[in-house]
């Protein structure tokens, strides 16, 4: 599944790279989040599949969770994400639900820490399961070159034979909480491993790891989630199965 609609993100350093080199085009749609601390996660995830209200009420095209398994910086720790078309969508939903206002089931089944919005800065296909989340500082001089390389990385991890799906992410009004996402969606943790065992055995795609990698200023945060998807509004179910036929 891959949410649509163009956005210029960080113009001037996009111009300026493409002068010299084929720029990657940027993704489409955006992802609104909410980062909250369950207090019973698996409670909290059959609570948001049994009641889509909240989903309705801000028009999400698709919606999920991604719960922190490795690298937690607090018990329950975990997001709810919605996908949008457009920013025009992504941003309307912020005046849509208050999640400080929610129903009394989830606000004892969670704490809301903080919510952002991110845009996708190359193609990025849906596809949850076993994901590594790295946030990370890139100057704006660096981050279109940096996602070449990830696009590139992508490309040679699938001619390997992996299942894989790299995305680039810019936060947008998340505060001081967030930096760029990288995130690696692998179908299962096995199929994660595969990826590591190769990467230290240095597989020939490790020197575009390493070009990536030179790019980035610092390692903000590093983890593993498992995310899945709890909602797909019922006409974006429609264009899924008459595309798939």
């Amino acid at each position: 599944m891959k949410l649509l609609v163009p956005f210029l993100v960080l113009a001037a350093s996009w111009s300026l790279y493409a002068d010299q080199h084929q720029p990657v085009p940027v993704g489409d749609g955006a992802f609104t989040t909410l980062m909250v601390q369950a207090t019973n996660v698996d409670a909290y995830i059959a609570a948001l599949k049994a009641n889509d209200a909240p989903f309705k009420a801000v028009a999400s095209s698709v919606a999920g969770v991604c719960v922190t398994k490795t690298g937690n910086d607090y018990p329950g720790q975990m997001f709810v994400w919605n996908g949008y078309d457009s920013m025009v969508d992504a941003l309307a939903a912020t005046d849509k639900y208050d999640p400080f206002q929610a129903t009394a089931e989830l606000m004892a089944l969670r704490q809301v820490k903080y919510s952002a919005i991110f845009k996708p800065l190359k193609e990025y296909t849906l596809e949850p399961g076993f994901e590594r989340l790295w946030r990370l500082k890139i100057s704006n001089n660096n981050i279109q070159a940096f996602v070449a390389q990830i696009a590139k990385l992508e490309k040679a991890l699938r001619s390997e034979g992996h299942t894989i799906n790299l995305g680039v992410f810019q936060p947008i009004g998340g505060g001081t909480h967030e930096a760029y996402h990288l995130r690696a969606a692998s179908p299962s943790s096995a199929a994660a491993g595969r990826i590591l065992d190769e990467a230290y055995a240095d597989a020939a795609w490790m020197s575009i790891w390493a070009s990536a990698s030179a790019l980035v200023e610092e390692v903000i945060s590093d983890n593993f989630e498992m995310c899945e998807i709890v909602y797909t509004a019922e006409w974006a179910l429609v264009c899924i199965l008459t595309s798939n036929e």
